[in-house]
């Protein structure tokens, strides 16, 4: 009896336990992926990348641009509008561009702004504050306009920009400088007409 009594006290193994480590003998053992990791985004080209990244060291250093513009929380004094979300702005640039310029992508829509910034001037802002980037000391390259408005554009952008992008950007620089200098003339004619010719005499 005794000794009945002692197998009866041995301990016996959770059913769930042994579940478990028959799963493992047999390799069935499912880990669950992590619920708390988000989903990696799309990746973006080498080019635009390097561009974007170029954009960002330009647009708050040499370009000068947050001089007067925010992108969200990024940069000082509020001149012209915030870039990105805040101060009144409740969609970043490339979601704001596609209602403001349908006929535009937004990274053309960026380029037009700095080269020939009246050709639209968003609403509760006065028209002739903002100077053409290439009326400034910064003097930016093409490439480094290019880089500028992939930052800006890239604030999001959805889709993500493509390569094809950064060349819809190079191929309106010419066509907004056409557009700024064509604006000027017609303001200094209008400015300072031509004096009428007098009248022939008569006889």
């Amino acid at each position: 009896m005794a000794r009945s009594r002692r197998r009866s006290a041995r301990p016996l193994v959770p059913l769930a336990l042994a579940l478990a480590l028959s799963g493992c003998a047999e390799g069935e053992v499912k880990v669950r992926p992590r619920a708390d990791k988000a989903p990696a985004g799309p990746k973006l080209d080498p080019a635009v990348e390097r561009a974007i990244a170029a954009g960002d060291k330009l647009f708050f250093d040499r370009a000068a641009c947050s001089a007067c513009h925010k992108v969200g929380k990024r940069g000082g004094m509020i001149v012209g509008p915030n870039l990105g979300v805040g101060d009144g702005m409740e969609a970043p640039l490339a979601v704001r561009a596609k209602t403001r310029r349908p006929e535009l992508a937004p990274i053309e829509y960026v380029v037009e702004s700095m080269l020939d910034p009246d050709a639209l001037v968003v609403p509760t802002y006065a028209p002739a504050v903002m100077k053409a980037i290439d009326d400034l000391p910064s003097a930016l390259s093409d490439d480094e306009l290019v880089a500028v408005a992939a930052f800006v554009a890239s604030q999001g952008a959805a889709p993500p920009l493509e390569p094809a992008d950064l060349e819809r950007a190079r191929a309106q620089i010419p066509r907004a400088r056409a557009s700024r200098e064509a604006r000027r003339a017609a303001s200094a004619a209008a400015a300072d007409p031509a004096p009428e010719t007098p009248p022939a005499p008569s006889g």
